[in-house]
């Protein structure tokens, strides 16, 4: 079981995916509408993985993304975003994500970016299709 912090400005897609990662027997541990609140969660909580939006108020997923991996250069956090941009998908991975989703996207997509970003470092997983 993995330790999730939802990092998105809507509240609709931080229940999606809150529903997709606990059916599966992940624990959300943190949510955050914005990188200042993700940040200081990451911080307190020190979770397994971060699913993050680019898209957000007062401090953007790619700023939110760079100052987490300076904290913990071991962080596994893997975007989620509507933006398609190849430009965008390097600078992510460049900075340090485990991987990137596009929105909208199907449950099986967010389980095997999960499941990649925590095999990396040899955990165990718990989640399907």
């Amino acid at each position: 079981m993995a330790r999730v912090l939802i990092v998105d400005d809507t509240t609709f897609m931080r229940d999606l995916i809150r529903t997709l990662v606990t059916d599966v027997g992940h624990e959300v541990i943190a949510e955050a509408e914005d990188g200042y609140i993700a940040v200081n969660e990451y911080a307190k909580n020190r979770p397994d993985i971060v699913l993050l939006d680019i898209l957000m108020p007062k401090m953007d997923g790619i700023t939110t993304l760079k100052t987490i991996m300076s904290y913990d250069p071991k962080g596994r956090v893997i975007m989620i975003s509507a933006i398609n941009s190849e430009k965008v998908i390097k600078l992510a991975l460049k900075f340090g994500a485990k991987g990137f989703i596009f929105k909208p996207f199907q449950k099986g997509q967010l389980y095997n970016e999960i499941n990649k970003a925590l095999t990396e470092n040899g955990n165990e997983t718990l989640t399907g299709p």
